[in-house]
């Protein structure tokens, strides 16, 4: 099953990370009526919706998963672009006389610097979330075969739910006194990039998933005004956030797996907008957006600097074509040929 509405939303997470780490100061998005938008919280929706589309994507084809078969897959969908933009974030360092660590480099290839705290934000700092997903894709054959294959979904939910719970009781009390009890062992990238801190997101993703598989036959209608309405109280909780509430890891999950089962579920203008081939085709080049951002943002920083210090306004939206069309190029030209390739072997 493919529900291609969701697909664009991924590009629209993808360009709000983007604007969060270089466009905060720029027009329209400094605008007080709209900054709060472009807030941290894009990562945790990707965490969501991968959870999501791994039950839905996985459903069809039977109650078991032949895991070697699963990670070959998962290996040949995001590793050709993750190397990509490690490769050129390691050609940028190079050419800007940046030391690059041996074992921070070797922890990036294997995709493991998140699991060790001084790691996470070297070379391509946004790879840390492929360092998380990796546990998410390694769990998930045996989540699915011996857990969500068996047990009722009322089950499920009790489960997932209670664990999601815990954790941002946890993670909402170690961000509290993170800054205040320095003889705690407390670190920023273990509180804020640790993979199992956002084993929650994917949990829930995939509860919604397996809700959305029991109600599409019965609740599959107009449900634009739901959409909005959902969007609508997400906004709000963005621009009025809750103290010690940590929605990097989290904490607006279970609000983001409904908006992801309501928009799944919708058959309305919004998913009729959102099914344009255009806008799925950017949602198919989302995660290079995402992961290539950095290295793009560098580069083009590098040739055109006495333009980026001149007019940051023109250099961010020049940066932000030149972002999306090389990842469409190597989307069309790399990532694709290579992914079929890897499949067949």
């Amino acid at each position: 099953m493919r529900l291609e509405q969701l697909t664009f939303t991924r590009f629209l997470a993808a360009i709000i990370i983007v604007v969060f780490h270089f466009g905060l100061t720029i027009p329209p998005f400094n605008h007080p009526s709209v900054s709060f938008l472009f807030s941290n919280v894009g990562v945790s929706y990707f965490f969501v919706l991968s959870g999501f589309v791994m039950i839905i994507a996985y459903s069809k084809l039977g109650r078991t998963i032949k895991p070697i078969t699963y990670y070959k897959n998962r290996f040949a969908r995001v590793y050709p672009v993750y190397l990509i933009a490690l490769l050129l974030s390691i050609f940028m360092m190079w050419l800007c006389n940046i030391p690059i660590p041996k074992d921070a480099l070797a922890f990036n290839f294997v995709m493991l610097q998140s699991w060790i705290p001084p790691y996470p934000m070297l070379i391509n700092r946004t790879g840390w979330t492929l360092s998380v997903e990796v546990l998410f894709y390694l769990s998930f054959p045996f989540l699915f075969n011996s857990i969500y294959s068996r047990y009722k979904v009322s089950i499920i939910a009790v489960w997932i739910v209670t664990f999601w719970l815990l954790s941002q009781m946890l993670s909402s009390y170690l961000q509290s006194i993170q800054w205040n009890l320095k003889h705690l062992p407390i670190n920023h990238n273990l509180l804020y990039y640790f993979p199992l801190m956002h084993l929650n997101q994917f949990l829930i993703g995939n509860l919604f998933g397996l809700l959305l598989l029991q109600t599409k036959d019965r609740f599959s209608r107009n449900l634009d005004w739901l959409v909005i309405i959902l969007l609508a109280i997400t906004a709000a909780l963005l621009k009025y956030q809750i103290p010690n509430a940590n929605y990097h890891n989290g904490f607006l999950a279970l609000l983001f797996g409904g908006i992801i089962l309501v928009i799944g579920l919708n058959n309305g203008m919004i998913t009729s907008i959102c099914n344009h081939k255009v806008f799925v085709f950017l949602g198919e080049v989302s995660f290079g957006i995402y992961i290539l951002q950095i290295p793009i943002h560098e580069a083009l920083y590098k040739i055109t600097k006495p333009f980026y210090y001149t007019q940051p306004n023109n250099f961010f939206y020049l940066y932000l074509v030149v972002l999306i069309l090389f990842a469409s190029l190597s989307f069309q030209f790399i990532e694709t040929p290579l992914r079929k390739f890897i499949r067949k072997l």
